[in-house]
């Protein structure tokens, strides 16, 4: 996974930098992490179908890139992510009224920057984009930790992560340490080590992908506290 220093406490100034590879690695992260909480909630609120959503999802993101929306969010406003929803929602809405304009003979209109404040909160799609954008972040950071242990070799230590506290976790019913010792034919004990070393680095990834997606300080300690319940020196 990209990320950036620890250093980086503003996704805006990467989107606004004017090194072309840092504004590419943070165009490249927010496309990424949160097009499925978008394709959720297009789907779920217009009732599209995969593809179309797909293509809505796209559409929305080369919009709202190409005309530096993102780049122009105010921290003292809210949550990036919020900031992302609502202009979501005035795009799709512009989109499907822009349609049916069409279909009576009308032309289409384009959603400004300064029309995202007209969008509609439904707290079943805020709730839908959240869990889907905090599913988005724990799925980078496994990566990231998948990608470290394969360079450690320290594929069993990810192997055992995965199936206790992620798969296990998805199920609802964690396999016990002994199982997981008698699977990979190694000590309870070493169970604990790697589970211990693994969710440690796995905390550090989290941490990194939410420095790279926030815009300040505050807001990356607002964001931790609500992902992982933690309280940050």
């Amino acid at each position: 996974m990209t990320t950036f220093p620890s250093t980086q406490h503003s996704l805006v100034d990467a989107l606004r930098s004017d090194e072309a590879s840092t504004r590419e690695r943070a165009v490249e992260l927010v496309a990424r992490i949160y097009r499925a909480p978008v394709m959720a909630v297009v789907m779920h609120r217009w009732q599209l179908q995969a593809a179309d959503a797909e293509d809505l999802t796209h559409d929305f993101l080369l919009q709202a890139f190409d005309k530096e929306w993102f780049s122009r969010y105010d921290a003292s406003r809210g949550r990036f992510r919020t900031f992302v929803r609502t202009c979501l929602l005035a795009f799709a809405s512009s989109r499907f009224k822009s349609e049916q304009r069409l279909k009576r003979g009308g032309v289409t209109e384009h959603v400004a920057i300064d029309d995202v404040t007209l969008a509609v909160h439904d707290p079943e799609l805020d709730a839908l984009f959240d869990r889907e954008w905090a599913r988005s972040v724990v799925s980078s950071a496994v990566d990231a930790l998948r990608t470290e242990c394969q360079s450690l070799n320290r594929e069993t230590t990810f192997a055992v992560f995965l199936a206790h506290d992620i798969d296990g976790a998805e199920d609802g019913a964690r396999t016990s340490y002994r199982e997981l010792a008698d699977r990979f034919r190694i000590p309870v004990t070493q169970v604990t080590n790697f589970l211990t070393w693994a969710r440690r680095r796995f905390r550090v990834h989290v941490l990194d992908t939410l420095r790279a997606l926030t815009a300040d300080d505050a807001e990356f300690r607002n964001e931790a506290r609500a992902l992982l319940g933690v309280e940050l020196p």
